[in-house]
């Protein structure tokens, strides 16, 4: 029997992988794991494209993991299936049949929904399959059948620890360069009422030790950078998060790792270790009010967090904060009053959602307690409350693009509390006076400043530039426009660097040998070289001051800056004069004798020469 897993990512990228199918293929029978195939679709495909991947691999049957941003495409792809191959057995499972198998039931010609943990009961179905269509309930199974549904047990038993790794099965295969989503643990110890990770299971039920190891040693062996941890709270216990920590310093401290935690588990030691890794650390903050998150469950002492995130801060670590508008209890200058506390920790990015009524929790449950109206369909978010209005609801939504564009995307995080200071301004004004700025520019238009995934980098960069020179003259401060057109520059090019491809000294030797001043060379495509207004050097180390005694102590004289990244390492070297040159005008065709054409001494200029090929800043013409 021949089983197509079907997974529709949200969008092509280093998280786009398949787990939950590897999970399930890999806890199939010998037999029915070497006839599975697991299919990858985007959302750049057409459905008649992803069809007919599915069909081309002559399935018997087609299984769907469903989540809220696929729920609506894969109820029309079963349908079509069923309308083309009504032979084929069709079967959902994932978060939204579990959450809503009444909905999902209706909604297309299913075969079967699989809910919870779907590997045991998954098995079980397709056993019973192969022999034809079970004629008794099953665990963790609703068949669909003309005479109507029929339900087994609603949990299936399954244990974890014997659980088949889909990664050291061979079902997923880890990408050189390319990143993976780990699962080290199930379940979550907490139950706030938005979410749905806590259902269906109490507590935490962790992987064991010797596959996560082995699962690490096989990351590194492939070339792996980047590893998304799943754990909604990787450091519940502590001892529990420690124990993780010391194993990833152990067995692969070069790759980057995601995690997300509670801040009141953080300790000293758990920051000790994080700080020796390699990695980015998201807190769910949600909101800063003591009534909104007792209202969802969500208890936080927003003491305890300050203290944790100076913890995170002294061990150099990378911090995040979740925030969600549209929660009860709160209201729109609650929100912002919450935007503008997170700020003040200075978190290295901000995540900001609207708040969803996901099928299957405590809030949905609760809707008529507080008078939620909330999108019917995927992805289920509020509209409006006794606490909501729509206008507030779509105010929340300005303020959460322009925070992606402005402080994430546009690398804000150490220059921002500079510009507050002195505009005199706090966070959520400065975002909604940008907004406003943006929207009179040419060229930008409301629903694109809505979608920040449309914008690049570098045109958020060009954006904030504009920005700050128009606010700075607008409050009379045009004296300091060069210093922080500086301070953006800077940070720009760092994170680009940080992104962008290493410059590794060259392997050959035999390079320097030659004739070093009378041979054509050209600059290494790694190295950026940025003109500054200030001696950049001297106004990062005045970063700390404020910008008014900057302009007070210098003056712009200008700079050259190298930008270049040797390992995890960015350089950043204020170029002399004859250095720039040589950098500069090196394009393959002209030799060091023809760029100084005897303003430098010979002896001098094969002395810089030999430093620039040594470090691979000038390679050979190819």
């Amino acid at each position: 029997m021949k089983i197509i897993f079907c997974t529709l990512h949200v969008r092509r990228s280093s998280q786009a992988v398949a787990l939950a199918a590897g999970c399930l293929s890999a806890a199939l029978s010998a037999g029915l794991r070497q006839s599975s195939v697991l299919i990858d679709g985007f959302p750049e495909q057409t459905d008649e494209e992803i069809l007919a991947a599915i069909v081309a691999a002559a399935p018997d049957v087609v299984a769907f993991p469903v989540y809220v941003w696929n729920r609506q495409q894969v109820i029309r792809l079963a349908a079509q299936l069923h309308q083309s191959h009504p032979r084929l057995y069709l079967v959902a499972g994932g978060p939204e049949v579990t959450g809503d198998p009444a909905g999902l039931s209706v909604a297309a010609p299913w075969t079967a929904l699989v809910h919870g943990e779907g590997e045991a009961a998954l098995a079980g179905l397709l056993t019973a399959l192969a022999e034809g269509l079970p004629q008794q309930p099953l665990p963790g199974v609703t068949l669909l059948q003309e005479s109507g549904p029929m339900a087994g047990d609603s949990y299936c038993p399954f244990s974890l620890d014997s659980a088949p790794s889909p990664w050291l099965s061979g079902q997923l295969k880890p990408e050189p360069a390319g990143g993976v989503l780990w699962e080290v643990a199930r379940g979550c110890a907490f139950a706030c009422d938005y979410c749905f990770d806590g259902r269906g299971h109490a507590g935490v039920r962790a992987i064991g030790r010797q596959r996560l190891a082995e699962e690490l040693e096989l990351f590194v062996n492939a070339g792996v950078s980047q590893v998304w941890v799943l754990d909604s709270t990787f450091n519940y216990p502590p001892e529990r998060g420690i124990e993780l920590l010391e194993l990833l310093l152990d067995k692969a401290p070069q790759l980057h790792y995601h995690l997300e935690a509670k801040a009141d588990f953080i300790d000293r030691h758990t920051a000790s270790l994080l700080g020796g890794l390699n990695c980015s650390l998201q807190l769910g903050l949600q909101s800063i009010h003591e009534q909104v998150l007792r209202a969802v469950h969500r208890p936080l002492d927003l003491d305890v967090l300050a203290e944790k995130v100076h913890l995170l801060e002294a061990e150099g670590v990378v911090y995040g904060f979740d925030l969600i508008y549209g929660l009860p209890e709160d209201n729109y200058e609650g929100f912002r009053a919450s935007l503008d506390a997170a700020l003040s920790l200075a978190p290295n990015h901000l995540h900001i959602f609207p708040l969803a009524l996901l099928p299957g929790t405590r809030l949905a449950h609760k809707r008529e307690r507080y008078g939620i109206e909330a999108q019917p369909d995927p992805p289920y978010e509020l509209i409006s409350s006794i606490n909501w209005t729509v206008e507030e609801m779509e105010l929340c939504r300005r303020l959460a693009a322009t925070v992606d564009l402005f402080y994430n995307t546009g690398r804000a995080v150490v220059f921002f509390p500079a510009i507050l200071q002195v505009l005199q301004t706090g966070p959520s004004e400065l975002f909604e006076d940008f907004f406003n700025w943006a929207l009179q520019q040419p060229d930008i238009d409301y629903d694109s400043l809505l979608t920040p995934a449309k914008w690049g980098a570098e045109d958020v960069y060009r954006m904030l530039q504009g920005y700050l020179c128009e606010r700075l003259r607008r409050t009379g401060q045009d004296h300091l426009i060069s210093i922080f057109l500086d301070l953006l520059c800077y940070h720009f090019h760092y994170a680009e660097t940080v992104l962008g491809e290493e410059l590794a000294p060259p392997g050959d030797q035999s390079l320097l040998q030659g004739d070093l001043w009378e041979s054509p060379w050209q600059r290494a495509r790694q190295c950026r070289l940025v003109p500054f207004a200030y001696e950049i050097l001297d106004l990062l180390e005045m970063e700390e001051m404020e910008a008014q005694e900057i302009a007070t102590l210098f003056r712009p004289v200008g700079s050259v800056a190298l930008f270049m990244r040797r390992d995890s390492e960015v350089i950043c070297e204020s170029l002399s004069e004859e250095m720039l040159r040589l950098l500069k005008n090196s394009n393959g065709s002209l030799s060091p004798k023809d760029i100084f054409a005897g303003s430098l001494p010979r002896a001098a200029g094969e002395e810089l020469v030999r430093f620039a090929v040594s470090e691979g800043l000038l390679q050979p013409v190819a």
